[in-house]
């Protein structure tokens, strides 16, 4: 007997992200709710609010508001880029519930420990730092210290967590927001540094979709950076649309 009937799968993809709460919406139309959540970077911002409780619509506003602006300050290099002050403040402003225990629904993030090279999942304890350490992009952001490890961005290892819903769940629905298309312009440290981190991942959801019941992976999405809070509304569009056409052809 499998203890859920939906399982949700989110993929890291910066502010791609986006086109989770697109999703969602989609498939809260469709009457699908998830059971249960695992996500990672991204994943893991969309999983955390929407198992608090909040809507997709609810939730872009949250994440577009200009409290999260303040995460994208450059600081003097030395374990990242870019701060993540503005990110923390918005989250703990946005989240009612601040461990993994109070959410209406269970989640499942994933960060890695380098430390000791571990893929971990967190489903316990201080929610935001959590959150934070999965998002932590190398480079890009700082690492994040939690007890006695510090943690990057999960997608390192792998940006598409299915095997954590594997055999708990009667269907699991994937949503993959990083596809890695053709790009000409690119410049710059920040730029090149998260271009290649995405590359890397490019093959994490290929290889693991026909794990998932469901597959959503909007193409168009490619064309918005990852970094660009500016284009949430059309990149939740995607999401939405693409979500509502992979519905109907089932």
């Amino acid at each position: 007997m499998k203890k859920y009937k939906y399982g949700l799968v989110l993929s890291g993809g910066g502010t791609r992200g986006f086109a989770h709460l697109g999703a969602i919406k989609a498939l809260e139309e469709n009457n699908i709710k998830p059971d249960i959540i695992s996500g990672v970077s991204a994943g893991s911002i969309v999983g955390a609010l929407y198992a608090d409780g909040q809507d997709a619509e609810k939730a872009l506003k949250a994440l577009i508001s200009k409290n999260l602006l303040g995460f994208l300050k450059p600081m003097i290099p030395l374990n990242g880029l870019i701060k993540m002050t503005g990110f923390e403040k918005t989250l703990n402003k946005s989240l009612k519930a601040k461990t993994f225990e109070e959410l209406k629904i269970p989640l499942i993030v994933h960060a890695v420990n380098i430390n000791t090279n571990e893929y971990t999942p967190f489903d316990k304890g201080n929610l935001v730092q959590a959150i934070k350490a999965s998002s932590s992009i190398p480079v890009v952001f700082p690492p994040v210290k939690i007890g006695q490890y510090q943690y990057l961005d999960g997608g390192i290892i792998n940006n598409f967590p299915v095997e954590t819903l594997q055999g708990k769940c009667k269907k699991i629905i994937g949503i993959n927001v990083n596809p890695v298309g053709k790009q000409d312009n690119v410049k710059g440290l920040k730029t090149i540094a998260v271009r290649a981190f995405h590359l890397t991942m490019r093959n994490h959801a290929d290889l693991r979709k026909d794990k998932c019941d469901i597959y959503i992976e909007p193409a168009e999405i490619e064309n918005y950076g990852i970094l660009d809070l500016s284009s949430a509304e059309a990149v939740f569009e995607l999401g939405y649309k693409k979500t509502l056409e992979v519905l109907k052809s089932l």
